[in-house]
């Protein structure tokens, strides 16, 4: 007695279809490795250069006291460096999720998913989306590093720092600022983002920059304009983390007030932009030459 075997046999479409959304699966995840390759590479160069520049800010933002001043100050306390340990932390999570989300958005709106083939006004809608949805993530760890870059709150480390804020302020104090991190992220991003591709535009179409010193130039111009828009946020954020009042010891006190520390505010965000800058254009190429397993195998 024999016994027929049935096979079924799907339509070309149905397998094409299958093909394809097995593909975008193996290219989220190769994508994704590529972002969080490339948020490490930009946190360990950023870092160490960073720490003391916004160190002396965050106590130019409390104090108002001038920038040099502080600077001077931390350094005859030896706590430029205070923070360094927490954002070394939090640098690497902070970036893979900066570069993933932003990886995210490139693939949704750049046209093929290629920033270098998008326009000025689809990469500042990219920057501001990156940066609204980044934020209550990110908050906690951020907030936990500017805690530790005052030495007058007295924390011993990250730990002390972490369990002092939660036994005496409770578990929502991580997420205090959350709304002006928002809307400063949203309008930095924004900005950032923007300001990089308006100006590498301009670059590409109106000078023979080569492509390193062209995507350099344009991040830190994104940088500048970055800062310098979404500042008065920042500053509504320093309030709401160092529990000062932002109307009576920030606005009442006038501009100058308002943009204290915006200057090296600027070069840091520069800073930031420039390593961007050199990133970003790589990202889909690095994520492309990568060899990952085969879900179709």
């Amino acid at each position: 007695m024999t016994t027929a075997t049935a096979t079924t046999t799907l339509p070309a479409d149905a397998v094409s279809k299958t093909i394809v959304v097995k593909r975008k699966e193996v290219s989220f995840w190769r994508e994704a490795a590529a972002s969080a390759i490339g948020g490490s590479i930009h946190a360990i160069i950023e870092q160490p250069i960073t720490t003391p520049i916004e160190a002396s800010i965050t106590q130019t933002q409390v104090n108002g006291k001038s920038f040099v001043w502080n600077f001077q100050e931390l350094f005859r306390q030896g706590a430029l460096y205070r923070a360094l340990p927490t954002a070394l932390v939090g640098a690497v999570p902070k970036a893979v999720i900066h570069y993933s989300i932003l990886n995210f958005y490139i693939n949704s709106f750049a046209p093929e998913g290629d920033m270098k083939k998008a326009d000025g006004r689809t990469a500042t809608m990219i920057g501001m989306a990156t940066g609204a949805s980044e934020v209550m993530l990110v908050n906690p760890i951020n907030f936990v590093k500017f805690r530790m870059q005052r030495p007058e709150w007295g924390y011993t480390g990250m730990l002390d720092a972490i369990q002092t804020i939660y036994r005496t302020e409770g578990v929502k104090a991580f997420w205090k600022g959350a709304g002006a991190v928002f809307v400063r992220n949203t309008i930095c991003n924004g900005g950032m983002v923007g300001g990089y591709k308006f100006t590498e535009l301009a670059l590409s179409s109106s000078f023979d920059v080569p492509d390193g010193p062209r995507h350099m130039v344009a991040g830190a111009f994104g940088g500048i304009v970055g800062s310098f828009v979404s500042y008065p946020f920042e500053m509504m954020r320093a309030a709401r983390t160092h529990n000062i009042s932002f109307m009576d010891e920030i606005v009442r006190k006038g501009p100058q007030r308002i943009l204290a520390g915006w200057a090296p505010g600027a070069i840091r965000l520069v800073v930031t932009s420039a390593i961007m800058g050199s990133i970003i254009p790589h990202l889909k190429s690095f994520s492309e030459a990568m060899v990952m397993p085969s879900v179709l195998d």
